[in-house]
Formats: structure tokens, sequence, C-alpha cells
């Protein structure tokens, strides 16, 4: 038990001989990081839309269990299609849009939602007014396109695009959190390996210890 108290107490006297270090190096990388999140990083605009996948709009068709399940396979399948070069290039073209089909491509998600029939379109962008133009032109050829692939198939826009007005990226508040914390787990780590690496004495106990000889007297530092 007697151990243990003083390691827990050598560990506490380490970090109070070196908190100067642990709060600059926490600081530093804490005000690296507020810099970087508001002032270096670019941020990046995410416009997203909705489509469902279904039958052709009529009032008296109804949905049989096979063609629920034939409509949620065929959403991988219209995925793959939307993510090619060629629909994109298309899409671009019609509206005159400034970017290749290639820029747009490292920053399309086409994502197919788990047991239903709704194909979700994602687009990043620095630039928030080309990331609502760049879905729009994708989701009005996709939506073109796929009545030759399946043609008695109804594709519908249940969620609109919108100017997306808050950056997705960088994530401010988490970015600094983690220099903090990162900060103050490296200026701790060096603080211990600064000790370890350390062969002076610092105490009697220690010098008994090595020695195995009791110390008769000791100089105050004071008068070092």
């Amino acid at each position: 038990m007697n151990e243990d108290i003083i390691k827990i107490e050598d560990l506490i006297k380490i970090l109070k001989n070196r908190w100067k270090m642990i709060i600059s190096i926490t600081i530093i990388l804490t005000i690296f990081s507020i810099i970087m999140s508001f002032y270096i990083i670019s941020p990046t605009y995410e416009a997203g839309t909705k489509v469902f996948i279904g039958k052709e709009n009529s009032k008296n068709i109804n949905y049989s269990d096979n063609d629920v399940n034939m409509y949620q396979k065929l959403l991988k399948t219209y995925a793959e299609v939307i993510a090619t070069n060629n629909l994109v290039k298309k899409a671009i073209d019609k509206e005159g849009l400034d970017i290749t089909s290639e820029d747009v491509l490292k920053g399309l998600t086409v994502t197919p939602r788990t047991d239903t029939q709704i194909l979700e379109i994602k687009y990043r962008s620095k630039n928030k007014v080309l990331a609502r133009d760049v879905i729009d032109s994708i989701t009005n050829e996709f939506i073109e396109s796929s009545t030759e692939l399946i043609p008695n198939g109804d594709v519908k826009i249940i969620e609109k695009v919108k100017m997306p007005e808050s950056p997705v990226s960088p994530n401010k508040k988490m970015n600094i959190a983690i220099a903090f914390l990162l900060g103050l787990m490296i200026s701790v780590g060096l603080s211990f390996l600064l000790d370890a690496m350390n062969n002076t004495l610092k105490t009697k106990e220690e010098l008994e210890l090595i020695l195995k000889l009791p110390v008769i007297g000791a100089i105050p530092s004071e008068l070092v």
C-alpha cells in the first residue's frame, strides 16, 4: 500500500515539475487547431436529394412482395448507373457547369437506403452553389435515362435539393477538442519520458535504496 502511495506521489510530483511544459504544448496544439480549422482549411458543403424507385404512377397498381424485393435490388443497379462517368458528364454538360465529370465523381456518393425503395444522392464541394447545381443536374439526367432501363418504372424526387448553409467539414469543435486532448496526452507522456531518462538522484530515499546505507545528513537546497 505504501509503495502504491509513493508511486502516485511520484507521478504527481513529475506533473507538478513539468506543468509549464504540459500547459505550453497543450495550448500550442489547440491554437494550431483553431488556426487550421478557422483560417486554413476551406469549408466543404454537401448537397443531397432522395429519390423513390417504384412502379409507373397509377392508382390501380399495388405492390407485391416480389415487386418490393425487385425494386430494392434495383437500387444498387441504379446507384451504379448514377455514379458513371457518362451520366455525370452528360448532366453537367447540359447545365454548362464549370467542372469535370472526374472531379464530380470524387465528391459524389449514391447510397441505397436499407430495406427501402429510396436512393440517396449526395455531393460535396467547396462551392455550395455548385454542390446544389451538380445534384440537380445529375438527378434530372438520371430520371430521364432511368426510363430506358425500366420502361414502366417510376422515379420520383421525394426530397428536393436545398442550398447547403452550414459546411459539413471541418468540424471545428471536434478538431479543437482532439487537439486539446492530443496536446495533453503528448505533454504528459513527454514529462514521464524525460523523467525516466533523468538518471540523477532526486531524494535521499533513492540514494539509500541504491547504496543500501542510511543517509546521515543532508545539505538544504537553499545552501547549495
